[in-house]
């Protein structure tokens, strides 16, 4: 049986770990991460092969290179570079094109806190020996400092007192969304009809004592139609974070967060019903603990199977925190028995200018009782992404990745076979680039492989991609491609033709392949396949972002059509 004990007197040391304050009373351990850079949350409005729509944009102070770190709901992490830039939203293209987002996706962008918009800075106030004796309401300005009071040598702003997160005002800011898809097939008149809505929704300072609560629920309702089996039809409200936050500014370098929420300490370890607590020290290095439930991964987030203990430890190189690695461990116990032991390393690199780099390893520690593995530690699942973007808009990305089934009794996938277990496994490796010859005309490249454990192939494109192409903010995208497997190979290509306008974008796809699959007879083992497709994006349309998709697949005798729908609004 594995012990915990050791564990369980590190989680108990972390949590009780004594606070770090300045010589004033208060926190400086936070301060270098407020003044350095600042985590700006992202979601996607729409994605196809190699590229996502985010909603922000250059007001919100993105700029072209910028990373993008995705975080999809089963934690994983992949990552893209800002490639174009709209006022309110931006174009960004994937490490990965085998990794396409789905609408409502959530991500972060990392920003010198010097490029973020004054309007949402943390305000300031003068020192209260500066302030005037009055009943007269404050005057709406942001700091006073006057000559005579600033000594040379002395910070511009050293007496201006920061406001605390307890003296601003409450308020709201997050996003409501809602979204349809649906999907019919002239064969057998399948259908599958998807419909979500939402609220992700943060109220700041929420009881005066400068906490954040967050609240962030999705209604589901699906309807499948298939035919000589059974339907299927089904109505969800999830609950996917309800929690209270509090410290982990530039006052308190302890956070502490409680309730449902996402694990700020490492992510990879998931959602979490428990409380998490989390230290930053002088330094900028960041430790902290979690304990609580593991919410199943499934459609109901059903809770109360899984406890889990968790630690981990961040270093940073300096306070741009533009090299960092952490390392964290997690116990998990599934109906009361002890379960997983993972342990997960991360490292990124993430400057304005040079070689990026992101990467992370999920390895999981098996004992005598594991018998399908058979090995002390498993590597199972492995995620590298390197690249760098040019000034002149040129780019180069390799993405390496790794996955495999762990051994665990907790329910967090389809039930799995013994041999499954033992063997199944997917490797991938994708290098693809863009080379700018000009301020209109791009090359585009890439290629890839990969291995499972059945089948091995490549693929490989290449094509162009035009700016101002038929007018002023046209574009065009020309690619030809092609795929080849133990079972099955294709060829064919895509073309892209589209406009950014004043509030959004538009643009019409085509795409033919021949695709030709082993072990049918001869008159049925080529098939081609037409895609025709229609995509826009429109800001501002009745208070909100609109993101439409509309497409159709004719293939023989068959055809089938869908259509996409995707409204959010920031407030």
């Amino acid at each position: 049986m594995r012990s915990c004990l050791p564990f369980l007197a590190l989680v108990a040391g972390l949590l009780g770990a004594p606070r770090v304050r300045g010589q004033d009373g208060t926190s400086s351990t936070a301060t270098t991460q407020d003044e350095g850079t600042v985590d700006l949350d992202v979601r996607v409005g729409s994605a196809g092969r190699g590229w996502a729509l985010i909603d922000r944009g250059a007001a919100d102070g993105l700029a072209p290179g910028d990373v993008v770190l995705f975080r999809p709901k089963d934690g994983s992490t992949y990552t893209g570079k800002v490639a174009s830039l709209e006022e309110r939203a931006a174009r960004v293209e994937l490490a990965d094109p085998a990794f396409t987002p789905v609408a409502g996706t959530r991500g972060k962008v990392r920003l010198p806190r010097a490029r973020l918009p004054a309007a949402e800075l943390p305000r300031v106030r003068p020192a209260p020996e500066r302030q005037a004796a009055t009943d007269e309401p404050e005057a709406p300005v942001v700091f006073e400092n006057r000559d005579e009071d600033w000594q040379a040598g002395e910070p511009l702003l050293a007496r201006v007192r920061p406001v605390r997160p307890s003296e601003r005002p409450r308020t709201w800011h997050g996003h409501a969304y809602g979204g349809f898809d649906g999907i019919v097939s002239s064969e057998d008149e399948r259908t599958d009809l998807f419909a979500r809505a939402g609220l992700d929704a943060w109220l700041e300072n929420a009881f005066g004592h400068g906490g954040r609560l967050h609240l962030d629920g999705e209604w589901n309702a699906r309807r499948v139609d298939v035919p000589d089996l059974d339907d299927e039809e089904d109505v969800e409200l999830r609950v996917e974070r309800l929690s209270y936050a509090w410290g982990g500014d530039r006052f308190e370098p302890i956070g502490w967060e409680a309730g449902r929420f996402l694990q700020k300490g490492m992510v990879e370890f998931g959602v979490l019903d428990g409380v998490e607590r989390v230290v930053r020290t002088r330094d900028g290095h960041r430790y902290g603990a979690s304990l609580g439930f593991l919410p199943e991964p499934d459609e109901e987030f059903q809770t109360g199977q899984d406890f889990q203990l968790a630690a981990f430890y961040e270093w940073v190189l300096d306070e741009s925190e533009e090299l960092s690695a952490a390392a964290g461990y997690q116990k998990s116990f599934h109906d009361g028995a002890t379960d997983r032991d993972l342990v997960v390393a991360r490292v990124q690199r993430l400057p304005r200018e040079g070689w990026t780099l992101f990467g992370n390893a999920w390895i999981d520690v098996y004992t005598d009782g594991d018998d399908e593995k058979g090995t002390l530690l498993g590597l199972t699942q492995a995620y590298l992404s390197t690249g760098k973007r040019w000034r002149d808009g040129s780019s180069l990305d390799l993405v390496l990745s790794h996955l495999e089934f762990p051994e665990i009794d907790r329910d967090a996938f389809l039930p799995v076979t013994d041999d499954q277990l033992a063997d199944d496994h997917s490797e991938r490796a994708a290098l693809r680039g863009r080379l700018h010859l000009s301020r209109a005309v791009s090359v585009l490249g890439g290629f890839g492989g990969w291995l499972d454990e059945d089948d091995e192939g490549g693929d490989v494109e290449a094509g162009f991609a035009f700016g101002d192409f038929l007018g002023a903010s046209t574009f065009a995208d020309v690619r030809a491609f092609a795929t080849a497997g133990r079972y099955s190979t294709s060829l064919g290509a895509r073309a892209s033709f589209g406009r950014f306008t004043a509030g959004g974008s538009w643009a019409l796809d085509y795409e033919f392949s021949q695709n030709r699959i082993a072990g049918f007879a001869a008159n049925n083992d080529d098939l081609p396949q037409h895609r025709l497709g229609l995509r826009a994006e429109r800001r501002a349309f009745l208070g909100c972002d609109l993101s439409l998709r509309l497409e159709g697949l004719f293939y023989d005798d068959e055809a089938a059509g869908s259509l996409g729908i995707f409204l959010q609004r920031s407030f």
